[in-house]
């Protein structure tokens, strides 16, 4: 892992605070995405049950290890009373036929949640009508991403060192949006991820996607530009070169969903864009998946991006290598790249582990609540594998606010 050097000396004194990653636990069990994601995984039976090892010599951990102890337990407690229940259903009911069956999975998934989840659930039903009438649309603001390709060499997680669920600290607290008609979606991945820090050390805010674009595009700082699309790594690098808090909030710098001719970055922007509230102090590259898992591990959300599939439009809260019809998934004529956040790891159920590896990480995307369940899916390591960007991902360590 690559630790990107800031650019210019900065002096912290000229901010209110800067902000990390925090070490805390995180109630994401309630969270309707959440649910609607392990809903899709227990399709596939079994979660795996670590077998348990000889007594090791008694070791003093630290308050981060003990806190991550808890949690995995914690997961595991709650993963295994809810799939022997199930388990219990399946054999009751072995006999029904398979829509009878798909019924009363789902009218049990709907008695298990909670009201409002249940109306979320009813909401992102038109949210996903509204969604399908425009997947054209996504698929044609699809892009080369303008990054340098690289050989990557992907390495195994096992299995023994993942944990069974971990969503990043505040991932579910930040409304999830929608880049609309233009290619856009490097910056909004790049806006969530400074969102989740923030959220995470009580801070909200709702920043400028239309100033982070700008800021991905160094070509286009001073006059118009017609090509489209961008990577993070830009707008992070100028963010981190200002001397003082330069991200302004999306009340200040409006993002406009509808593309101008010829002018990419809809110069010139407001006056209002240079009223800075937040800033880049520092990220990482993160070249591999494993690499990947162990940031999202550490509650750091990763700016992720892909070749899309055909299934990937079109899912219900996980993305397989091998889809629905058994054969394997394959890239979408019309796609050529689209970044999204990763912002949790999940092991996967025995069964899927042969042909889509030990886990799925959890993404949230910038297409509105009707893609996936509510704007998030479960992108599985060998889908991943097969179709990311041969290039670093991008964490962000620190951010700075006034």
């Amino acid at each position: 892992m690559k630790i990107i050097i800031p650019l210019v000396l900065i002096s912290f004194s000229s901010f209110a605070a800067t902000l990390e990653p925090v070490n805390i636990d995180y109630d994401y069990q309630n969270a309707p995405e959440y649910q609607a994601i392990m809903t899709k995984l227990k399709e596939f039976g079994d979660f795996s049950k670590k077998e348990e090892t000889a007594p090791a010599p008694i070791k003093t951990m630290s308050k981060g290890e003990q806190a991550v102890e808890e949690a995995k337990a914690r997961n595991r407690a709650i993963i295994a009373a809810q799939t022997k229940a199930e388990k219990e259903a399946v054999d009751k009911n072995r006999d029904m036929t398979e829509l009878q069956k798909w019924k009363l999975e789902e009218k049990k998934t709907l008695e298990g949640w909670k009201k409002e989840s249940r109306d979320q659930l009813n909401a992102w039903k038109r949210e996903q009508e509204i969604f399908l009438g425009r997947i054209k649309v996504y698929k044609e603001n699809t892009f080369e991403l303008p990054v340098k390709q690289e050989k990557i060499v992907e390495k195994k997680v096992p299995a023994e060192t993942l944990p069974d669920v971990h969503i990043v600290h505040s991932a579910f607290a930040v409304p999830v949006r929608d880049q609309w008609n233009r290619p856009t979606c490097s910056a909004f991945a790049g806006v969530r991820v400074l969102e989740i820090l923030l959220a995470q050390n009580k801070v909200t805010r709702d920043l400028s996607e239309q100033y982070l674009y700008w800021a991905s595009k160094p070509k286009c700082y001073m006059s118009p530009c017609s090509e489209k699309g961008s990577w993070i790594t830009p707008a992070y690098k100028h963010s981190q070169g200002q001397t003082t808090v330069d991200i302004p909030q999306e009340s200040e710098c409006g993002y406009n969903g509808q593309p101008v001719e010829n002018n990419e970055t809809q110069l010139p922007l407001k006056s209002t864009c240079k009223s800075g509230v937040t800033k880049v102090v520092s990220y990482s590259e993160l070249k591999t998946l494993a690499e990947t898992v162990e940031s999202i591990k550490k509650n750091i959300p990763v700016v992720m991006a892909a070749k899309l599939s055909e299934n990937f439009y079109k899912n219900q809260g996980l993305v397989t290598l091998n889809d629905a019809h058994g054969g394997v998934a394959k890239l979408d004529a019309h796609s050529m790249g689209h970044a999204f956040v990763g912002v949790g790891v999940i092991e996967l159920p025995e069964k899927l582990k042969a042909t889509e590896g030990n886990y799925c990480i959890v993404v949230a995307n910038s297409w509105g609540k009707g893609w996936g369940a509510g704007g998030y899916s479960c992108l599985t390591e060998n889908w991943l594998t097969k179709f990311r960007q041969k290039s670093p991902f991008i964490g962000v360590n620190k951010v700075a606010v006034e």
